[in-house]
């Protein structure tokens, strides 16, 4: 099957090339100018591509977690959509990227800028924040809009909120939850990448009615509880999966009360109303 990834990028590998001497320490993120100069200067451009590809694992957090999840998959079989802030740090280190992965034949889409805050606070700063909350709304419908395109044209759907500002991360990892994907993250301090758990669920049809049933109940035991899971065990395991239910069996595996978690009775009576 063909995947898509979608990631998001920050800026680890200046930050790790400023650690291995580089490039100058002194410089922060928020230094437009400097980083918009070596964005202008391919020799720049091919000395940081350099720096990755002697360990793309350790220089590149956001390539230290799809290396990882892609390792001996077909490249030509694979697609990535790397997106960032509109500074010239983040794309300088997107043109890295994008550089490195190509040469080892990975397709990738020409990504959406959103605001980074950063260009914009160079004029004004109120204009700088009111551009980056448009942004996060922005990205997650357009990140909504890609994943659910590429799952109908067969792909399996990756997210991968690793890297970049924490309000994109959050907003990538929210999309993947709302499109149901796979979201893949590692810390700098792990040793492998964390798949996580599925953390949001929107119940629909029969499901939505047991939920009614167990918040009106508070909770079905003993032949009820059977039955139920016995007429419904496919809505009761998905419900299960997203921690809207919880399943209590005897020491003999037989269930014996099915109750709602605080999650399920939270998402009901939102749904409720």
């Amino acid at each position: 099957m063909k995947e898509f990834h979608i990631i998001s990028s920050g800026v680890s590998i200046l930050t790790n090339a400023q650690r291995a001497g580089i490039l100058p320490q002194g410089k922060k993120v928020a230094d437009e100018d400097y980083w918009e100069m070596l964005l202008r200067n391919p020799s720049e451009i091919n000395k940081l591509k350099e720096f990755v590809k002697l360990d793309p694992y350790k220089n590149s957090a956001e390539l230290n977690t799809f290396l990882r999840v892609v390792k001996d998959k077909n490249p030509e079989e694979i697609e990535v959509y790397l997106f960032g802030t509109k500074t010239s740090s983040n794309e300088l280190c997107r043109r890295v990227i994008e550089a490195y992965l190509k040469e080892l034949g990975f397709k990738l889409y020409t990504p959406i800028e959103v605001s980074g805050y950063f260009w914009e606070a160079k004029f004004d700063e109120k204009y700088a924040i009111d551009e980056f909350k448009r942004g996060i709304s922005e990205l997650l419908d357009r990140l909504i809009y890609l994943a659910k395109r590429k799952k109908e044209e067969g792909y399996k759907v990756y997210f991968n909120p690793t890297g970049g500002l924490k309000a994109h991360v959050i907003t990538t990892a929210l999309a993947a939850y709302l499109v149901d994907a796979d979201v893949y993250y590692m810390n700098e301090e792990f040793n492998t990448v964390v798949f996580m758990p599925p953390l949001f669920y929107i119940p629909k049809g029969r499901e939505v009615e047991i939920l009614q049933s167990l918040f009106t109940n508070k909770y079905l035991s003993g032949k009820e509880a059977e039955k139920l899971y016995s007429d419904a065990s496919n809505e009761i395991e998905r419900l299960l999966t997203y921690g809207l239910v919880s399943i209590e069996r005897d020491e003999l595996g037989t269930i014996y009360r099915i109750k709602l978690t605080e999650k399920g009775k939270f998402l009901y009576a939102k749904l409720k109303d």
